[in-house]
């Protein structure tokens, strides 16, 4: 009988361990996935998405919880915390992190591509997955493109002509757009997206350069006046990252869902932006912005100011490698 019990005993030990091992396997991996913009954003819904998609797909394996409109850090910040893995993952700014990874310049230069189509075009070629074996060297891994959309301006000031900009104090949101802006003769401020609204409303800046969509969500319409919508001025992506530790930690088939949901996800980003362009355009009208677009004359007045130098500043950072991208844009067009 009590050898009985012994081996009952150690049945219910082995049992135990064996379940021990089974939490552990499946135990939920969870994941901070940082963002910047208002929750109404169109950015902040892609977020969801993407993370809903994981959290569906990936049978508890990882939970990725999404926290908006700053709640963890601002964007100025991720360029330091993705890195650290002080934060697990965070769509961020492209042009914020062209000090890191200088290549990325190559989707940001203000009035370079032809249309959408022809950036759409170098994010799906070569150039993008250049970009994305540069942008490891930093500690982060590249999980997809988000398209933020267009960035134009909008002012305190009407602006219809080059001459109109000079010596005004005008908002940046990163280093290729606070370049544009001197470019152009504007006196640029590097701002955060969070700072637009009080910047405005302080004096610091007579204008802002950045999404409709952000302008609308923002209510910059109750401190500006005035909209200035090129073709548009800056195309501009975000980048969802995650820290290149915590991808590398985890399992191979969680890796693959995230992969997948990142192309599902880049993909109806590009829709939902250009949706949402048009109907901010026409929500700012009706709060009394003033919408004026740039003639296509008036356009390449701004394009010969404006290109060549950051191209010439371009390769200055980049040398051969920057070259390289800069020829395969080319061809893309």
């Amino acid at each position: 009988m009590g050898i009985f019990k012994k081996l009952i005993g150690l049945v219910c030990l082995i049992g135990l361990i064996g379940l021990g091992n089974q939490v552990s396997h499946s135990a939920e991996i969870i994941l901070r996935y940082a963002g910047n913009l208002p929750l109404d954003h169109h950015i902040t819904k892609g977020q969801e998405m993407y993370a809903n998609l994981i959290n569906e797909r990936a049978k508890g394996k990882v939970k990725v919880e999404v926290y908006p409109a700053g709640q963890l850090y601002t964007d100025k910040d991720y360029t330091k915390v993705v890195p650290s893995g002080a934060v697990d993952m965070a769509t961020v700014t492209t042009d914020q992190w062209t000090g890191l990874v200088p290549g990325v310049i190559s989707l940001q230069i203000p009035l370079l591509y032809k249309d959408r189509e022809h950036w759409w075009r170098a994010m799906d070629s070569e150039v993008g997955e250049t970009l994305k074996k540069d942008v490891e060297k930093v500690g982060v891994k590249l999980l997809y493109w988000q398209d933020y959309g267009g960035a134009d301006l909008a002012s305190k000031f009407p602006i219809r002509k080059l001459e109109d900009l000079k010596g005004k104090r005008m908002r940046g949101s990163g280093e290729t757009s606070v370049k544009y802006l001197k470019y152009l003769g504007v006196i640029p401020t590097f701002l955060g997206g969070g700072e637009m609204y009080m910047g405005l409303q302080r004096g610091i800046v007579e204008g802002l350069n950045s999404g409709v969509t952000s302008f609308y969500d923002r209510k910059i319409y109750e401190v500006c006046k005035y909209l200035n919508i090129g073709p548009p001025h800056q195309l501009s992506v975000f980048m969802v990252l995650i820290n290149l530790k915590k991808w590398n930690e985890l399992p191979p088939d969680v890796q693959k869902v995230m992969m997948e949901a990142g192309r599902e996800a880049q993909e109806a980003g590009r829709k939902i932006a250009l949706e949402k362009e048009k109907e901010c355009v026409e929500k700012l009208k009706e709060k009394g912005m003033d919408a004026y677009f740039l003639p296509p004359e008036e356009t390449e007045r701004w394009r010969k100011v404006a290109v060549p130098p950051a191209i010439e500043e371009f390769f200055k950072r980049t040398g051969d490698d920057g070259k390289k991208l800069y020829s395969l844009v080319e061809k893309l067009r």
